[in-house]
């Protein structure tokens, strides 16, 4: 981000929370996961890629830390994150995208001596991923089997069109005349997309002291650039 963006923009990055997720038809699930969460249980909550699934796992562990419980996040497709399985012990270990370390014989490993870690220490877990399919390592297999599955249902256009309204609010951005239909009907219907995507253009709106308009939308989409850069 630029001097310029960082002197216009008058609030700080996004922070993910209950209260800016944009429920959907997960009314219930987000209803279990600000309430019915057991101590020491375990939970996978399982989505595809875009869904949602690290922004609520970010939202849970800011609840933990609100209420005064040890809570800790891992995000394991990230780099360096493998070591902090061996690490970490809390009330709550959040585990975010546990199934890539599918196929790794040492990531899959080091994931299920954490697991049993943790199990042994009455923590909470809370894994999320697209499933458990693609573990080779049976043990862990068996152990992710055991987690009570809480699924994320994709967005519907309705929802995607509030999320983009939604976001342009937040970066006090004003918003052109159809830029939501023209985003919705161009670009992936992802909700992870559409995040990255909007707060791209955002910030050069921002920077340029422009709206968000169809041209701004048309260009980036144009140079074939992906939203997460």
């Amino acid at each position: 981000m630029t001097h310029a963006q960082l002197s216009l923009s008058l609030k700080p990055p996004r922070r993910p929370s209950f209260d800016n997720f944009v429920t959907g038809d997960n009314g219930a699930l987000i209803g279990t996961l600000k309430s019915g969460l057991e101590p020491g249980q375990w939970y996978f909550l399982a989505g595809p890629s875009g869904s949602g699934r690290s922004h609520l796992l970010w939202a849970v562990l800011d609840q933990c830390l609100r209420q005064g419980r040890q809570a800790q996040y891992i995000g394991l497709s990230q780099p360096g994150q493998l070591a902090l399985l061996e690490q970490t012990s809390a009330d709550w270990v959040l585990v975010d995208d546990a199934d890539s370390v599918a196929g790794s014989e040492d990531g899959e490993r080091a994931l299920f001596n954490a697991l049993n870690r943790w199990r042994q220490e009455r923590a909470g877990v809370m894994l999320s991923g697209r499933g458990r399919d693609a573990v080779v390592l049976p043990d862990l297999k068996s152990r992710l089997g055991q987690a009570t599955r809480l699924t994320i249902s994709p967005l519907e256009e309705r929802d995607l069109a509030e999320l983009v309204t939604r976001l342009a609010r937040e970066h006090e951005v004003p918003l052109g005349r159809g830029v939501t239909d023209y985003l919705l009907s161009r670009a992936p219907r992802n909700a992870g997309h559409l995040v990255c995507l909007v707060e791209a253009l955002a910030a050069r709106a921002l920077s340029e002291r422009r709206t968000l308009s169809i041209p701004m939308v048309r260009e980036r989409l144009a140079a074939g650039r992906s939203p997460y850069q």
